[in-house]
């Protein structure tokens, strides 16, 4: 035991422990009068997507108001902060969202001023920092030295596209997406934006609705910005239920975005944004584009763009979330990391008391990039299935990535599932999602399958939060070993394969033995523990400026 790094890890604990007491001794006055001096920001690109990495920025806002800052999330797209309390489990009381403007890194550098401390925890961003401190948390590095093509893609390829093509840059506000006999269904809320990159004066959507009923339908009214815009037609079709708009501006969308806003109607939660399109060639570009090209086209929505060495060496502090992301700063980046690994709410989950036969995985379905690779594991549970499996089934649960080529990757799954015990969860809640965990065996992982580890490494997991919480329900993991999966699987509590053949076997171990199967559900619910939200919140404050 290094008694150095124990002696260093009480010292952060009693700073925590001390820090929180103080701050419930201390008048209301005085704390109001701290938190005007200490101010910290935390900043997420993609916080609308309430993934693991938006627990992470959670986690991080809620320790640093925790600790007497007055912090706020910066943030793009908006979103319902009741829903993100609900679904992620976080508090966000005396937490303000602040949505900036969709610049790029270094433009958005300037938004980092005036704070005592800045965390940067979005996915392939690397803004400049301009605050006192600055924290930068990093999921996997991308490559600042790359080849010429790869800087021509960044630099000039991919920002050149965005400014030819016009297309719907984000979609707020929207409850959840749903596939209808191959159709995208964009279910709506209260008010629902549709923001573009670039202006366009003439705009059609298609609306469906499941009762057509015309006391609601007649009150739909639609908005630029705070300007109230009426369609210059209506068509209803009463067979399908569907209502074409047509609309024509004669005023900028670029940055307001058309708002779709519902009455107050018990027909409101059952209409869907369906089809749009936009007369103009750039736009009938961008469809074949994105229909040719699907990893191209995520490309237009987020990823590296050109970043120098001193925008990283702007930061006081580089986090890593896992040992694997350490080893690979070090390798692009030629500097050390801390590591943190990322919180998860492991109280919210636990095993039932009657499991059933159930093999699980989650993760949402997309090709490319680190794919999770479901229908890999939906052939390999055939194949244990023909050599005499019975009697147990394999559920994946997920979102689907927007875009053809995604709905047609699931597509695939569904055709290769027919005739065996395999089901598709795509539009689960999280209540839904507990259930089958806790009442799950076993949790499969296989994301970085037939990747190339050393020259494509973000392709592989990079930690697992899914991971840690199939154990909390008291899952027994039987996971790739590559990434970040086998710094969480022990080998007292799961299994880490390299091969199908490895996967098959523990798998089939772990079900004809009863015994070693309870064993290691039991050491895996143990594990979970430490990778809870009271373990990341100690940790960080080691990170974080002394007060």
């Amino acid at each position: 035991m290094d008694v150095g790094e124990t002696g260093e890890e009480i010292h952060t604990i009693i700073v925590y422990i001390a820090v929180l007491a103080e701050d419930k001794r201390m008048p209301d006055t005085i704390k109001k009068k701290d938190r005007k001096q200490k101010r910290a920001a935390v900043y997420d690109r993609w916080l609308h997507t309430l993934g693991g990495g938006e627990q992470v920025a959670f986690a991080y806002a809620e320790t640093l108001r925790d600790l007497g800052y007055r912090t706020e999330i910066l943030t793009h797209k908006k979103f319902d902060m009741h829903e993100a309390e609900s679904k992620m489990h976080v508090d966000l009381h005396d937490i303000t969202m602040r949505y900036l403007p969709n610049f790029l890194d270094y433009q958005l550098s300037q938004y980092t001023e005036g704070y005592d401390v800045f965390v940067s925890n979005s996915y392939l961003d690397y803004i400049p920092n301009r605050s006192k401190y600055g924290v930068l948390s990093i999921f996997f590095p991308s490559r600042i030295k790359v080849s010429v093509y790869e800087y021509m893609k960044r630099a000039h390829i991919i920002p050149s596209l965005r400014r030819f093509f016009i297309y719907p840059s984000q979609f707020e506000g929207f409850r959840y997406d749903e596939y209808r006999g191959g159709r995208l269904y964009k279910w709506l809320g209260k008010e629902s934006t549709i923001y573009f990159n670039q202006n366009t004066h003439h705009l059609c959507i298609e609306l469906r609705v499941d009762y057509l009923a015309f006391s609601c339908i007649d009150q739909i009214f639609f908005r630029l910005g705070k300007m109230k815009v009426e369609p210059v037609s209506r068509i209803v079709n009463r067979v399908s239920n569907a209502i074409q708009y047509e609309f024509t501006f004669t005023v900028p969308v670029k940055d307001t975005g058309l708002t779709i806003v519902l009455p107050e109607s018990e027909y409101s939660d059952a209409i869907a944004l369906t089809s749009m399109s936009i007369n103009h060639p750039r736009y009938m570009l961008y469809n074949l584009f994105k229909s040719l090209f699907p990893t191209w086209e995520m490309r237009l929505h987020g990823g590296p763009s050109p970043t120098r060495f001193s925008d990283i060496d702007s930061y006081d502090r580089v986090i890593a979330i896992s040992k694997f992301s350490q080893d690979w700063i070090h390798r692009y980046w030629g500097m050390r990391s801390g590591i943190l690994y990322p919180p998860v709410d492991v109280k919210a989950f636990a095993p039932a008391k009657q499991k059933k036969n159930i093999i699980m995985h989650v993760g949402r379905f997309f090709l490319g990039g680190h794919s999770k690779k479901q229908l890999d594991m939906a052939r390999v549970f055939k194949r244990l299935v023909e050599t005499g499996l019975k009697d147990w089934e394999l559920h994946f649960v997920g979102g689907i990535a927007e875009g053809h080529a995604h709905r047609q990757y699931v597509e695939s799954i569904k055709e290769e599932s027919l005739g065996y015990p395999i089901f598709l969860h795509t539009n689960v809640s999280f209540t839904e999602l507990r259930t089958l965990l806790s009442e799950a065996k076993i949790y499969w992982h296989a994301t970085g399958l037939d990747e190339d580890n050393e020259r494509y490494p973000v392709r592989l997991e990079h930690f697992g939060i899914t991971t840690v919480e199939a154990m909390a329900s008291g899952c027994v993991p039987v996971v790739i070993n590559c990434g970040g999966q086998p710094e969480i699987v022990t080998q007292d509590c799961g299994f880490v394969w390299n091969t199908r053949e490895e996967l098959m076997r523990y798998t089939i171990l772990l079900i004809q033995d009863p015994k070693i199967l309870k064993e290691k559900s039991r050491k895996a619910l143990e594990r979970s523990q430490y990778f809870s939200r009271e373990r990341f919140k100690k940790e960080l404050v080691a990170f974080l400026p002394k007060t």
